[in-house]
């Protein structure tokens, strides 16, 4: 059995009076954990309301940052305040300086047509993501609601991306980025969206399941009090 996870529930513009119907709306369709992203901590109604609905709760941020060094400053003051930590990679110097830094979990790359076709995931962002263990993220909602030739070159766009991701083996999560109902889908509705850009059923459903249960994992053990380093605890003030 899969678990299923959207990793990319953006925070609505109508508050909870929406976030509460999308929540319910995603253990309807099946998934066990979401990420509702925001500029700080989920609140106690929102912890409250998932585990009412069965629904993993996995705080996630996502970064815009103005240059490289200001996305090292941000990181280090929030870094381990949020078990996802994304960045929107709207510039090359902010998107190579990401791609290196192990304390990045998720690259996401703009909607806009005009800025994908400058900045998108090119070789030299995948071959450092596979060095840095970074993944690469996907959001169904770029592609929803676009007219049919702006979304045919973003798709273009996102088949070359997938194709560098793959070849350097960097994982790729796939989220919905939803900010409404209307633009979340259910798990293998999600996986389907990638057929177009060369991901078949099985390996699309992997990244709406594994592939991101696996970070979350890994980075809650790293925000564990105890963590040294991957496989290093300290116990009892000892190493080990």
């Amino acid at each position: 059995m899969r678990k299923f996870i959207d990793l990319h529930l953006r925070q609505p513009d109508e508050g909870m009076d929406e976030l509460e119907p999308m929540l319910r709306l995603a253990a309807e369709m099946g998934y066990s954990g979401v990420a509702v992203s925001s500029g700080k901590a989920p609140s106690k109604t929102i912890r409250n309301m998932c585990h009412e609905l069965d629904l993993e709760l996995i705080s996630r941020i996502n970064l815009s940052p103005r240059s490289a060094r200001d996305l090292t400053t941000t990181l280090r003051r929030l870094r381990r305040r949020f078990e996802i930590v994304a960045v929107n990679c709207n510039s090359k110097a902010v998107a190579r300086q990401a791609a290196k830094d192990h304390r990045v979990d998720l690259l996401v790359f703009s909607a806009s047509l005009s800025k994908r076709s400058k900045v998108w995931f090119d070789r030299q962002e995948a071959v450092l993501a596979s060095g840095a263990n970074c993944a690469y993220e996907i959001n169904a909602s770029d592609l929803l609601g676009q007219i049919p030739t702006v979304s045919a070159r973003l798709l273009t766009i996102i088949r070359r991306e997938v194709e560098n991701a793959d070849k350097h083996e960097v994982p790729v999560v796939v989220s919905s980025g939803a900010d409404s109902r209307l633009l979340m889908r259910e798990p293998r509705g999600l996986a389907a969206l990638l057929d177009p850009v060369g991901v078949g059923e099985e390996e699309g459903l992997d990244m709406i399941s594994s592939i991101p249960w696996r970070i979350v994992e890994a980075n809650r053990e790293k925000l564990n009090s105890g963590f040294v380093l991957p496989g290093v605890k300290v116990v009892n003030g000892d190493a080990s």
